[in-house]
């Protein structure tokens, strides 16, 4: 048990040595301005379809959620009506 305490213990003290000569990264001048302006376009023109081919997979889990919500309250609304 001593051993593996000991081990553990010059393993700590390793890390804690190797984290004292880390290096210093070297960021680029301030001087150098970046035209973020470019980057930032939109296209006014791009907008997304549920009707897609692509989509087919999330119109079928709108559908079906919808379709489920309605069920249930057509079911709420009978179950209601002939209670009463």
């Amino acid at each position: 048990m001593s051993s593996e305490l000991h081990k553990y213990i010059e393993t700590a003290i390793e890390k804690k040595k190797n984290l004292f000569n880390a290096e210093v990264l070297d960021f680029p001048p301030i001087d150098k301005k970046i035209d973020i302006s470019k980057k930032l376009e939109s296209n006014s023109k791009n907008y997304w379809k549920i009707n897609d081919d692509s989509n087919k997979d999330q119109l079928k889990a709108i559908t079906g959620i919808c379709f489920m919500i309605g069920v249930l309250f057509i079911l709420g609304l009978l179950t209601n009506i002939t209670s009463v």
